[in-house]
């Protein structure tokens, strides 16, 4: 008499099992490796809308605007008001933002306070990130 088994063997469902965690976790890491430097990304990209918006601003009153000059959840918003007239919504993102001004040098600041990732725009456009980025 013979025996036939069409199925697999333990030792066959944990190799695939292994490979599969093992897939799963380097996936892991490089998806939240992707989503930190997208974050960041996002906010250079808003740092670059505020320089304009800031461009404008001393254009229209003469100066350049100072009253977010700490970052916090609420120097965002009085930056999106004011700076970018409402067009963009700052608050949804990991980062506070802030302008520090001191006469007609000025450095845009984007700060994660989760992370401690700061990253900073000044009027000759250079961008500079801390080391937790």
């Amino acid at each position: 008499m013979s025996y036939h088994n069409r199925g697999f063997t333990l030792i066959e469902l944990l190799v695939v099992v292994a490979l599969i965690g093992i897939l799963s976790a380097v996936g892991i890491v490089s998806y939240s490796g992707y989503t930190k430097s997208a974050k960041a990304k996002n906010a250079e990209l808003s740092l670059n809308a505020i320089n304009l918006g800031l461009q404008e601003y001393k254009s229209n009153y003469g100066s350049y605007y100072n009253s977010a000059s700490s970052c916090s959840s609420n120097s965002g918003k009085l930056i999106a008001d004011n700076v970018l007239n409402g067009q963009d919504n700052l608050s949804d993102q990991d980062f506070q933002f802030c302008i520090n001004v001191d006469g007609s040098n000025y450095t845009i600041k984007a700060y994660n306070p989760n992370t401690r990732c700061e990253i900073t725009l000044n009027q000759s456009l250079t961008v500079n990130r801390n080391s937790s980025c």
